[in-house]
């Protein structure tokens, strides 16, 4: 990896310490701050990375973009939770069941400052049989559909897509889940009905979020389903593992395998230690296939480009999805999914 990921790597990690602090105050020093903005902007940790720095009190030259950049995000982020709840307020009071997923319920969780995880969208999980109920609800709070378009019964969208997406009149982004991943043999049991753990966001608003036995497998999946080309979906995982007492995160890593993480989690602890320092658990055990989506993570976060920005560039987000779970029912079902999407096109 280049010298300047590196440094921002590091500026993400879940605890740093006084000593650690220092050392990094001379790297950020003598760093190249307009190529370390490139790289916080392209994986999206300026807030975590502007954290670091005003510890340090050392702003490179060519870095105020990302100072800048941790403003909107803290902006953002209180807008993102006001909305957050006033739909929490509205699907209550319908009794209709709702978790939110990532966004601000998880930086809550994982970071002192909540405000310095960047969130582009919400996203809001309910059972598949209640998307008709849970469109109408977002119809009465101002958001129209635009993917699939208005005109398509969203229930019939969702037979085929684990999400829509919706925009309010004033521009929130709204991700509609009725599933947590594209295949269905991923993390199945992960549903709005499961007994929530409750998050104070920024604002005072209490929000309902998936359990710790369920999001952190969650959060290995929504990982591997991206090859994890962005470093801020590690830093939050990170975070939330140095979070998490050991015989707990060893509990969770034990059920992991049955509630459909397959071999996301191993591999996410792999890498997290590796990169961010996070504790590995003893009784983590790694298969070749594991090993690969670890390396596949690792070469898809030194890619200074997006994916979509060049030829097969998605081609290993291909590989870690179809290398997710073990067996051949899961790759051929993968592999039918993904053909399906072809022909679709």
């Amino acid at each position: 990896m280049e010298p300047m990921l590196t440094l921002l790597i590091d500026c993400c990690r879940p605890y740093i310490g006084e000593a650690e602090l220092a050392i990094l105050g001379a790297r950020l020093a003598a760093a190249d701050g307009r190529r370390l903005a490139e790289l916080a902007r392209r994986h999206r940790v300026e807030g975590l990375v502007w954290r670091t720095m005003s510890r340090t009190a050392i702003v490179p030259l060519g870095a105020q973009p990302i100072g800048e950049a941790a403003r909107r995000i803290a902006a953002d982020g209180l807008r993102m939770a006001v909305e957050s709840g006033r739909i929490h307020h509205a699907f209550s009071r319908a009794s209709l069941p709702h978790l939110f997923v990532k966004g601000q319920t998880l930086g809550a969780l994982a970071w002192d400052h909540p405000l310095t995880k960047h969130q582009l969208d919400i996203d809001l999980l309910v059972a598949p049989g209640a998307i008709g109920q849970a469109a109408r609800i977002l119809d009465a709070l101002g958001y129209v559909s635009q993917e699939p378009d208005p005109s398509v019964d969203p229930a019939d969208w969702h037979r085929a897509h684990k999400e829509s997406q919706w925009r309010s009149d004033d521009g929130v982004l709204l991700d509609l889940h009725s599933r947590l991943a594209d295949n269905p043999s991923l993390l199945p049991t992960a549903t709005a009905t499961v007994t929530p753990q409750r998050v104070e966001v920024p604002g005072g608003i209490t929000l309902p979020t998936l359990p710790d036995r369920l999001l952190i497998p969650y959060l290995a999946v929504h990982g591997a389903s991206s090859a994890w080309f962005r470093l801020k979906w590690l830093a939050d995982f990170a975070a939330i593992v140095a979070r998490t007492p050991a015989p707990q995160l060893a509990s969770v890593v034990e059920q992991a395998p049955r509630l459909g993480a397959g071999r996301t989690l191993a591999a996410a602890l792999i890498l997290a230690n590796r990169l961010l320092g996070t504790p590995l658990p003893e009784e983590l055990e790694a298969d070749g296939p594991t090993l690969k989506l670890v390396d596949l993570a690792t070469a898809a976060l030194g890619d200074p480009r997006e994916p979509t920005a060049h030829r097969f560039g998605t081609l290993r987000i291909h590989r870690s999805q179809l290398l997710a779970m073990p067996g051949s029912h899961y790759f051929l079902s993968e592999l039918t999914r993904k053909l399906g999407l072809l022909l679709i096109r």
